[in-house]
């Protein structure tokens, strides 16, 4: 694989000085061991020598130039087409949005498999560009790599539900929100006496990982705000703003809320992205703080019968429980009980949260890969999971978000990004023939697994599934009532 890191990254990969000493350095250290694991090559891009030359310090410049010949440099990367700079924007030459743009440019290429950054604005620009799941901060390549080369990272901790009178009020997770918020103690406080619910994500030291709090606005209709949402930078890259988003989903649905809504100061771009990603929408007006304001809807007044979006926009937009119902769209997609249980941890009756070993099975986007040779699919499929061997189950359902077939390990790597749950040892013995690869949204695990002979009785399989199966639209019908409870 190709990482090509942004300067942002090559600056603790290479500090210059005790001044340079950050944070960051133990982590740039980390994913420079892995990628050599992985046999991985680390490339720069000569128009990051322009942001190396905007140093006025004169020695520290040439030091850094130095430095920066100890990397493999892009051999005349292509720019973006003229299309994608409208797109994006066409920044002065030589400025740092102009050298986003040429770093985007060769990842849009395929010059490299990945491009590492912790440029918020350069992540929101690879949504535009649809490349966004080979953009990664140095967090997210460290667990990324952490699951590529088969070391597994510590177990998260679960997501623990508390009233907010419980909540450290002396914990550094709270140190950016006192200095955004003045009076954020006091308001604090006033969470605390309401018994305002929150979850929070421990790390191993007993502090917060990760941390929301929410508060009920229903009116004339049911609305929760998102009052606070945070994750620690050191816990960055293991998911959990998607795996606290989740949680939220699920405790409004289950509270029978219509809308979430958010506010965020706009410098909070990653956070920004993330929520956009799971159906968040920012509205016209800002708060009196200038913090933009981001919604998203829990219902749809006809979820089975709308066709006029997307089924992937739809879930998007209106998910992760609803999604359109399409009989000429349904596959079963057997899984072993192994990979079942990285995917669908919270589906496993005796499994509980803590013992899993990554967070992605908790997470609502994922990856699966089979050998299974079908070309049938469309993306806003429904995908039911069929656990075989112990359950013979269909228990979890997904919509496809995009498919891949190819024998080249690299590529599928490439193409799952950080939602992968296979080493690439696994990948590389399954492309001795060619792999499907799924990218999917989790919808939901049945309440009521619908069991093997309840299939093959109405008429939905003949046999038990060996391979992705597309079900016959005139068996549909009772399958349907199963799935939509």
């Amino acid at each position: 694989m190709k990482f090509l890191i942004d300067t942002n990254i090559f600056i603790p990969l290479e500090p210059t000085s005790l001044a340079d000493q950050t944070s960051e350095n133990k982590d740039a250290s980390i994913f420079c061991e892995l990628s050599a694991q992985a046999n991985s090559q680390l490339y720069v891009h000569p128009a990051s020598l322009y942001d190396i030359k905007r140093d006025r310090n004169s020695e520290r410049r040439k030091l850094r130039e130095q430095l920066f010949r100890k990397y493999i440099c892009l051999d005349k990367p292509p720019k973006l087409c003229h299309e994608d700079e409208l797109l994006l924007g066409m920044p002065a030459h030589y400025t740092n949005d102009w050298v986003d743009n040429q770093l985007l440019g060769a990842l849009h290429s395929d010059c490299v498999d990945f491009l590492i950054s912790d440029d918020n604005r350069l992540h929101r620009k690879s949504g535009r560009l649809h490349i966004q799941q080979r953009v990664m901060t140095l967090h997210d390549a460290v667990h990324f790599l952490r699951s590529l080369v088969g070391v597994s990272p510590l177990p998260p901790p679960s997501v623990e539900h508390e009233k907010a009178y419980c909540l450290n009020a002396s914990d550094p997770i709270f140190m950016s929100f006192k200095g955004d918020y003045p009076g954020f103690d006091k308001w604090l406080n006033a969470c605390k006496r309401e018994h305002r619910d929150s979850w929070i994500i421990y790390n191993d030291t007993g502090g917060y990982a990760a941390i929301c709090i929410v508060k009920d606005e229903s009116n004339s209709k049911k609305i929760l705000k998102i009052c606070s949402f945070k994750v620690n930078e050191q816990s960055a890259g293991n998911r959990f703003g998607e795996l606290l988003l989740k949680t939220i989903f699920d405790y409004a649905w289950k509270n029978h809320y219509q809308e979430l809504y958010i506010t965020v100061f706009e410098k909070y771009g990653r956070l920004i992205t993330l929520l956009e990603q799971f159906g968040f929408e920012m509205q016209n007006q800002r708060t009196k703080l200038g913090e933009i304001i981001l919604s998203k809807k829990m219902v749809f007044c006809d979820a089975l019968g709308h066709t006029n979006v997307d089924p992937v926009d739809f879930v998007i937009k209106y998910g992760p429980f609803n999604f359109q119902w399409n009989p000429n769209r349904l596959f079963i997609v057997p899984i072993r009980p192994e990979y079942h249980r990285k995917l669908f941890p919270e589906a496993e009756k005796q499994l509980k949260l803590l013992n899993t070993s990554e967070a992605y099975g908790n997470a609502i986007r994922k990856a699966y890969l089979s050998n299974s040779q079908t070309r049938r699919l469309a993306n806003g499929d429904m995908l039911l999971f069929y656990r075989s061997k112990d359950i013979k189950s269909i228990t979890a359902l997904g919509v496809l978000e995009d498919w891949r077939i190819s024998s080249d390990a690299d590529e599928i790597v490439r193409f799952v990004g950080n939602r992968t749950v296979y080493s690439i040892t696994e990948i590389t013995g399954m492309c001795g023939s060619r792999v499907l690869a799924l990218l999917f949204r989790h919808v939901r695990n049945l309440k009521y697994p619908i069991q093997y002979d309840a299939l093959v009785s109405n008429g939905i399989i003949t046999t038990a599934p060996q391979s992705i199966t597309q079900i016959r639209k005139g068996s549909c019908e009772w399958l349907r009532d199963r799935l939509v409870i």
